[in-house]
């Protein structure tokens, strides 16, 4: 591997045989008594504000520092832990670059040279000056423009990539690099990985099979429109743990998406972009029953559709826009975004509550108006002002400077996305409220449920399999109306896995609106109420609104007038009509 190097480095060791040789400073990338992280090293580029931020104090029990070295004179590495006599480590020495790349040790991806501390890469012709480099336990940090940009497997030789990082003995591995070295057609076959943009992630681009590789290191995908190009440097080959036989080219996720967006995507957007179409029809459903606005469930429920409706508008847009949304309008939007997504859950957690206070004990309670108002206020302040508090704080400290918010967590709003850097940041702004509050909606579901279930059918009024089939119909609008199904998205969460194990529970819960339309808008006294607000607007417009010729007992159609006329002639009383069948009240669920 490093013999084609040796021939242009014998001349380094020839001139400085026999002479005493001058001190050299080694650059370390941490300050004496730290090194760099693990989750550093893993990582495959850093910005030097992330790596100097990455130095950890070195455990007690850690040895020396002790790099691989490389004598060319002797064409052998040296012994581990012997550092020649001339050499002076200086601290805190990251290269003057703009990205800088992660050489892992443990792979050999590269070597220090014992004559004049320079850095070989792997695959480079040519050795990098002490500056262009720092080293430090357990790998080196080198400046991305110098790594060489031809085919590269992703991991080093016998790992694989698991979705989240490189892991051992991984199945396909061995195979992955021979048909990468095919593809190469005797080129030099690289390791590593592309540098991509700070929190960005890796993802699948396409197979390796019947790719072509460019002279420049440059690789043509198949996508659905033909042929993608991924620029040298920009890609790398591996075999993914639960994908397919073959090897995977992986790329930044942005340049993923340029080849082939994920169809999933899209059709999450839609998702959204359908089910705040029917929270809104749930709106105005129930606004056309001015009856039922002094309900406290129904105040509720709007306030929970509301704040569900734009949160759902605002992630639709932003999951069909992709990375066309400008940095300033991204990070604003997720602000808004984690605000009503929380007040949501705030809302749905009142309404759960609600609901379990009304079916606790089924005895007959009625609120006054100024009780009703009373408790409405305090659930305005709960599950406005909570949210509030978290998202202006989440908000808050994303405004403030690294160095002035440094023990604390910032989100990092549209780093990535437009949504928190990562997973830690999920849980602890979002996920983690949100799993409480779904922890007490379910136990609440559940003791409504058993309330509904073990007390009220078994009592003697409800006996026939009618009543019985319409309380299970109850028990199941429960379910929609509490929120039991966003419990998905937090297990989704947490499992993690492969992304296509979660495309139905990530669908169901993007048609949320849907549901709650179908549950809490589509009822048959909001029809009866449209319709004659249909009928009342076509009676307006009508050319014979003044002028009706009779009346009717049906709901007058479009034309005819709402008032109903008296005949001149006093006419025997007739026998009294049957009364209309009376349509069942609907219950707060």
């Amino acid at each position: 591997m490093w013999s084609a190097a040796l021939p242009a480095l014998a001349w380094l060791c020839t001139a400085a045989a026999g002479a005493k040789l001058a001190p050299l400073d080694v650059p370390r990338c941490c300050p004496v008594g730290e090194q760099l992280s693990a989750d550093a090293l893993r990582a495959p580029a850093l910005l030097p504000a992330a790596a100097a931020a990455e130095c950890r104090a070195a455990p007690p029990d850690a040895t020396a520092w002790a790099p691989l070295v490389y004598a060319p004179a002797r064409n052998t590495f040296l012994e581990r832990g012997r550092v020649p006599q001339h050499w002076r480590a200086r601290g805190a020495a990251l290269p003057a670059c703009a990205r800088l790349r992660v050489l892992p040790e443990a792979a050999a991806h590269y070597a220090l040279l014992a004559n004049n501390a320079s850095l070989l890469v792997r695959g480079a012709a040519v050795a990098l000056p002490p500056a262009r480099y720092c080293a430090d336990a357990g790998g080196a940090l080198v400046c991305d423009e110098d790594v060489p940009r031809g085919p590269a497997k992703c991991c080093a030789e016998g790992q694989g990539f698991d979705g989240a990082r490189c892991a051992d003995e991984a199945v396909g591995a061995a195979a992955a690099l021979q048909e990468l070295r095919a593809l190469a057609n005797g080129s030099a076959v690289g390791f590593g990985w592309p540098a991509c943009a700070e929190g960005s992630r890796y993802a699948v681009a396409g197979a390796l099979g019947g790719a072509r590789l460019e002279a420049d290191g440059a690789l043509r995908l198949r996508a659905a429109g033909g042929w993608a190009r991924l620029a040298g440097g920009a890609w790398c080959a591996e075999a993914v743990s639960g994908a397919s036989a073959g090897a995977r080219v992986l790329a930044c996720e942005a340049e993923a998406r340029a080849v082939g967006s994920p169809p999933h995507h899209a059709l999450y957007g839609a998702g959204l972009a359908v089910g705040a179409l029917f929270l809104a029809a749930t709106l105005a459903a129930g606004f056309a029953l001015p009856a039922a606005h002094h309900a406290l469930h129904w105040r509720c429920q709007t306030h929970y559709v509301a704040a569900l409706m734009l949160g759902d508008a605002l992630l639709a847009a932003t999951q069909l826009a992709g990375d066309r949304i400008p940095p300033t309008v991204c990070r604003i939007l997720a602000v808004c975004m984690h605000f009503l997504f929380l007040s949501a859950f705030f809302w749905l957690n009142t309404m759960c509550f609600n609901i379990w206070w009304t079916f606790r004990d089924f005895r007959p309670t009625s609120l006054e108006r100024g009780q009703e108002a009373c408790r409405l206020r305090v659930y305005q302040v709960y599950a406005w002002g909570a949210p509030l508090c978290v998202a202006g704080a989440g908000a808050l400290l994303d405004r403030l400077p690294a160095a002035a918010a440094a023990g604390y967590l910032r989100p990092r709003f549209a780093v990535r996305r437009c949504w928190f850097y990562g997973d830690t940041e999920v849980l602890v702004y979002f996920f983690g409220p949100v799993g409480v509050l779904l922890l007490v909606n379910l136990a609440l579901f559940v003791s409504t449920t058993r309330q509904l279930t073990c007390g009220l059918w078994r009592r003697d009024e409800v006996k026939s399999t009618s009543e019985r089939a319409a309380l299970g119909r109850v028990c199941a609008k429960l379910v929609v109306v509490m929120g039991v199904t966003w419990g998905a998205d937090v297990i989704s969460w947490a499992a993690g896995g492969p992304a296509y194990l979660w495309y139905a529970t990530d669908l169901l819960n993007a048609l949320q609106g849907l549901f709650i339309f179908l549950v809490a808008g589509c009822q048959p006294h909001a029809w009866a109420a449209a319709k004659r607000a249909a009928a009342k607007l076509c009676a307006r417009r009508g050319r014979h609104a003044r002028h009706a010729a009779h009346s009717s007992s049906h709901l007058p159609s479009c034309g005819e007038s709402l008032t109903h006329t008296t005949a001149a002639p006093a006419a025997p009383a007739a026998p009294a009509a049957p009364a209309a069948p009376r349509l069942p009240m609907e219950t707060v669920c």
